[in-house]
């Protein structure tokens, strides 16, 4: 980015100095939004060369991609000098799970059902796996309304299953789906949500978003230099990942009135699907270079972010 005199070039890399990304977190964001949907294999040289204008150098991005492969998101295969990577069954899983987060978003309707995660005693190592518990938990957009006691109003009972798997404590929770009783006089759980979950922190998150890539939205009418719009589209994608992998995804009607996460999707959304175009066309030419397993566009891309827009 520091070549391009263009004025998008020129606003992508004050963001890189103001937040310069992390390298092995831009590799996932990378895997996740551009390569699963194209077969998920490209060369090291490849990653290198799309990543390098974020301002990440080569040994760095080596070293991530290692960690990634020794971390079971990816599979190597040595061609003589060259290596290619592979996305694995697991980081498959991983980048699907995300995308309901990165690209669909809260519900608009909620049932009022919860799913609750209860967590008795757990024995003499009971603090740590609380603890851990906890966190994979909190991950998965749980919140802790009571010692021991974990809610979500729209996890899946299966992904609080997996997450006791994971951790080897299958039998030592109970994973419940119940409805509150507060027409009765109770308390209503959806009422501890400001507790529960850090909205304000989130809250913020969301504003300066909007604040950094807003001004691109004016920028982006004119014809685009490919390498730029790819760029642009993975910063813009990574800094958006790196805040909805922390949001709870509350359903709509648990949220606060003018929640500024909507108007941030709206924008990130309006803004990929302007960039996008331009940025396969980069991505084609790098990740499709001499790569049998470089395979055509998943039509399934074009549902993200509510669907790309008509012409």
């Amino acid at each position: 980015m520091a070549n391009s005199p263009s004025p998008i070039g020129r606003h992508i890399a004050r963001l890189l100095k103001e937040d310069p990304p992390r390298a092995k977190s831009l590799c996932v964001s990378l895997l996740g939004d551009a390569l699963a949907c194209h077969g998920g294999a490209i060369w090291l040289g490849g990653i290198i060369e799309l990543l390098e204008p974020l301002g990440i150098n080569e040994r760095l991005l080596r070293t991530s991609v290692f960690r990634l492969v020794a971390q079971g998101w990816l599979q190597a295969e040595r061609h003589g000098r060259r290596s290619l990577y592979q996305l694995s069954e697991q980081g498959l899983r991983h980048t699907a799970h995300a995308s309901q987060r990165i690209y669909v978003g809260p519900a608009a309707d909620w049932n009022g059902e919860w799913t609750l995660v209860a967590l008795p005693r757990l024995g003499n190592n009971g603090l740590a796996e609380r603890t851990e518990l906890r966190r994979e938990l909190a991950w998965e957009g749980f919140g802790m309304i009571a010692p021991g006691l974990f809610a979500h109003p729209q996890a899946d009972a299966r992904a609080a299953h997996d997450i006791l798997e994971k951790l080897g404590i299958p039998d030592k929770a109970l994973v419940l789906s119940g409805r509150d009783l507060a027409g009765a006089g109770g308390l209503p759980i959806a009422s501890l949500a400001p507790q529960c979950w850090s909205l304000d922190a989130l809250a913020g998150q969301y504003r300066h978003f909007s604040r950094q890539f807003g001004p691109l939205e004016k920028l982006l009418d004119e014809p685009l230099d490919p390498a730029d719009a790819f760029a642009t589209r993975m910063l813009l994608l990574h800094t958006w990942r790196r805040i909805v992998l922390h949001d709870p995804q509350l359903p709509v009607p648990m949220l606060p009135e003018r929640w500024p996460g909507h108007a941030a999707r709206a924008l990130c959304g309006q803004i990929y699907w302007k960039l996008f175009d331009a940025s396969e066309q980069h991505l084609d030419a790098v990740a499709g270079r001499d790569n049998e397993r470089y395979t055509p566009l998943s039509p399934a891309v074009y549902t993200r972010f509510g669907g790309r827009p008509a012409a």
